[in-house]
Order: C-alpha cells, then sequence, then structure tokens
C-alpha cells in the first residue's frame, strides 16, 4: 500500500511539472562480427565489410543538474512513438525520480507506420540494435551515469525488451548492459524464460494480444538460472491498460481489445517505480 501511494504522489507531482523534450539523434548499434564471421573472413583474407547503420531519433527528458542521472531508455510499440502528451507525462515522471528518460522512435526514422499485423513479435525491425544504440549514446553523456541505464517497452516494445535481455542472445554482442529491464504486457511466445539483467513483466489477465498464459507457461519452464525474472498479472486488465487516452474509450485494434485500467496502471507504475529504484539505489 506504501509503495502503491508513493507512486500515486509521484504521479501527481509530476504532472503538474513541465517536461521540456529535447530531440536527440544517434546510430542505432552495430554489433559486433560474430566469431566465426572473423574466422571465415581471417581464412579467406578478405576484410569484413563495414554494417550500415541507422540514424534514429529520440526524446529525451532530464532532471535539471549536472548529475549523474540515472537513466531510462523507453521503446514504444506496434503503431510508433505514441501522442507527445504521453511522453511529455512519462518525461515528467522520470524526471521527479530524478531519472533521465530518453524515449526511442525507432519507425520515424526508417519510414515505418506500424508494425502491427500477423505475427507482429516476429518482425522487431533491428529495435534490440536501437535499444543498445540508445545505451552506447546515453552512456558517453557526461550527465548520464553509464552504468545506471535500464530498458523499458511496451507491447511490441516490451518483446524488444525480453529480446534485449534474454541470456545468450543478442545481449551478449554488446560490450555495455542494461541495468534492469521492464516490459509491460509483450508477447512472450519467442522470449527463452532466462534473463541476464533483473526483469519485470506487467501484463493484464484478459489481455487477446499478448496472452498473460504465454508468459505464464515460460515463467513455469524456468531453470532457476539468469538474473531475476518476477512476473505480474492484473485480474480484469486488457492489453494497453496504461493508456490513459482510452479512459472510458475501451476499442478495438488490430482485432484485439485495448482498453485503459485505473487500478492496473496505478499498481504497475509502483512495480516500476520499485524495480528502477532497487536496480539504481535511490
Amino acid at each position: 500500500m506504501r509503495a502503491l501511494l508513493g507512486a500515486f504522489l509521484i504521479a501527481v507531482v509530476a504532472a503538474a511539472l513541465p517536461a521540456v523534450a529535447e530531440t536527440v539523434r544517434f546510430p542505432s548499434a552495430i554489433a559486433p562480427p560474430s566469431p566465426l564471421r572473423q574466422r571465415l573472413a581471417q581464412e579467406q583474407g578478405q576484410p569484413i565489410a563495414a554494417q550500415p547503420s541507422v540514424e534514429l531519433s529520440g526524446e529525451l527528458y532530464r532532471p535539471v543538474g549536472d548529475g549523474p542521472f540515472p537513466a531510462v531508455v523507453q521503446l514504444h510499440g506496434c503503431a510508433g512513438r505514441g501522442p507527445r502528451e504521453s511522453g511529455d507525462a512519462a518525461g515528467a515522471r522520470m524526471v521527479a525520480l530524478g531519472y533521465a528518460l530518453l524515449i526511442v522512435d525507432s519507425f520515424g526514422p526508417r519510414g515505418v507506420k506500424e508494425r502491427c499485423g500477423g505475427n507482429y513479435w516476429t518482425d522487431p525491425v533491428d529495435r534490440v540494435a536501437d535499444a543498445y544504440g540508445a545505451l552506447a549514446w546515453l552512456a558517453g553523456q557526461p550527465f548520464i551515469d553509464p552504468e545506471r541505464i535500464a530498458l523499458l517497452g511496451y507491447s511490441q516494445g516490451a518483446i524488444v525488451v525480453l529480446s534485449a535481455v534474454s541470456s545468450g542472445g543478442e545481449e551478449a554482442l554488446y560490450d555495455r548492459h542494461f541495468r534492469a529491464a521492464i516490459a509491460y504486457y509483450p508477447h512472450c511466445q519467442a522470449f527463452n524464460g532466462t534473463v541476464s539483467v533483473p526483469t519485470l513483466i506487467l501484463i493484464g489477465a484478459l489481455d487477446d494480444w499478448s496472452p498473460a498464459e504465454v508468459c505464464q507457461q515460460k515463467m513455469a519452464q524456468r531453470s532457476g538460472e539468469g538474473a531475476p525474472l518476477r512476473l505480474v498479472v492484473y485480474p480484469g486488465a486488457h492489453h494497453g491498460f496504461d493508456t490513459v487516452s482510452l479512459r472510458d474509450k475501451p476499442q478495438i485494434y488490430f482485432g484485439h481489445h485495448i482498453e485503459y485500467n485505473e487500478a492496473a496502471d496505478r499498481a504497475a507504475l509502483a512495480e516500476t517505480i520499485a524495480a528502477l529504484r532497487q536496480a539504481f539505489g535511490r
């Protein structure tokens, strides 16, 4: 109850604070060549061709002062970056906590409108590399603590979060890693159930787009290896339960039920703040 009240008070205070975003640009990360590719290139006496990179854009919110501040990289869902109002609200909440927030736009720079049809969880559009590109850029800023950067994602962005921190996956290709990860209503189909950093999954029991049952099955199959992984399922909550713009206006989007749930939203905010505080030590 105390954590929930604290999250509510932070949300109320943050709502009254101005949130000024700075548009920043940075490259999507380029993973180093695999050992096999390096060996083949050496055997053939050929240099490894440089991989092209995409210049991304993002909205950066930061507390006043020199820092260094903990930071959160935020990844959008399959419909692309949300309205500026929601970004400003998220930025205000993080800044009130003393954290910087970088909201990454993976679709705009690529000319992509949305990736919501079909098996949307299998089409990340190189978004794991985008997450690590954002991590590298933030870590290079003098006002950011490079050892305290977390990853947060929603829907398809949450799928990318799980992919980015899955043990033995793409995270092994990068030298720098996230401190913690938070995934709001991801589809857990492709998730191997083992993570390299403390990870939190928040999902609604009535979600018909990212079924909670799939995540529960992955949890039941865990071997206990890897970093701590916690799954929280909210009774009565659908996909997008934290989307305030849908208050009293549930929608059917790409054939799926999307609906705001205030109780789940507040509880998930409390869980998110607690996870970040534990990861950052403040």
